[in-house]
């Protein structure tokens, strides 16, 4: 609870405080974060999927995840994935929706599944990071 007021007294401090003379406009810049003290409720974390392998439903790799793509809102709603090629050459990378992929459980073992096939993949629109713009372009 002390916790709590302190937060409080501090953010009321920070608000109201009076600025110094020609910091007006910084004001409306300022962001004050607060630290959760509980987690949100989630289903899982970036580190159980980021290069992570990704299996077909019959239990075949597919490839593996090479990136995570995050919406405006910080939803992830998309991802890149590694398919073909050998000892990381002749890779190709597509984008799948991140709601095609589950989350498959057996025998005490958790994995990633798609539900396709290699050869829809070989034929899926490949893309290149450019690493200028931070972007994924289509090849």
């Amino acid at each position: 609870m002390l916790k709590r007021v302190i937060v409080a007294a501090s953010l009321a401090l920070a608000v109201f405080a009076p600025l110094p003379a020609g910091a007006q406009g910084a004001q409306n810049e300022t962001v004050v974060v607060v630290p959760l003290e509980r987690l949100p409720v989630y289903g899982s974390v970036v580190s159980a999927w980021y290069k992570q392998p990704v299996y077909d439903p019959n239990e075949k790799k597919l490839g593996s995840i090479a990136d995570m793509l995050f919406s405006a809102d910080g939803s992830i709603n998309a991802v890149m994935l590694n398919v073909g090629g050998f000892l990381g050459i002749g890779v190709k990378h597509i984008a799948i929706p991140v709601s095609a992929i589950t989350i498959t459980q057996k025998n005490n073992k958790t994995w990633l599944t798609l539900n396709t096939t290699k050869e829809l993949l070989k034929k899926a629109l490949a893309y290149k990071f450019d690493k200028a713009t931070g972007l994924w372009d289509p090849i």
